[in-house]
């Protein structure tokens, strides 16, 4: 008898039932429950970071002011405070929004932050309001995406509390999809 021809019986039935597996998670991976999506969840939000939220320049005088900025990108500036143009720009943060066309998207803005400055000192900081206002409707169709602007206001008090120096922080803001 022949061994060999033991072993190849026993061998293609191992094969056979590999393979029989192998279809088998294939048709598996491909039937689904009706409510999956497809890679990616084209059903689901994505929020992309284009640009952060700047102050740009500006000068505080005795008593302390705001410096604002408007979700258009405009600066104006209240009390005691002197905007400045010295090659420090201002803008708003903006925001991509990538989601289904007809989706209703609210924003919810996180507290108010406290900048911490590199020479000391502290500002408050107030998220302002988003243009689109909240909540909006996203109307492209993806891949385009919706850019959200997002503006705030900076309060600064008297030069002792807040001396001159670069001031950060991070500030958090939710998009809901209802």
């Amino acid at each position: 008898m022949n061994v060999s021809n033991l072993y190849i019986p026993h061998l293609i039935k191992k094969i056979t039932l590999a393979a029989a597996a192998v279809f088998i998670t294939l048709f598996a991976a491909a039937q689904g429950d009706p409510t999956d999506s497809l890679p990616g969840d084209p059903g689901a939000l994505t929020i992309y970071k284009v640009q952060n939220l700047n102050f740009g320049a500006f000068s505080v005088g005795n008593t302390g002011g705001t410096v604002l900025i408007q979700n258009n990108g405009s600066r104006t500036v209240t009390g005691d405070v002197v905007a400045l143009n010295m090659g420090a720009l201002y803008f708003q943060a903006i925001f991509d929004v990538d989601g289904p066309n007809g989706a209703i998207v609210s924003i919810t803005n996180g507290p108010d932050v406290t900048l911490v400055g590199s020479n000391g000192g502290t500002l408050l900081m107030h998220i302002g309001n988003s243009a689109p206002s909240s909540p909006f409707i996203i109307t492209v169709v993806q891949p385009a995406r919706t850019a959200v602007n997002i503006g705030g206001t900076l309060t600064a008090g008297p030069p002792g509390s807040n001396p001159p120096g670069l001031y950060s922080a991070n500030f958090y803001v939710t998009f809901n999809l209802e």
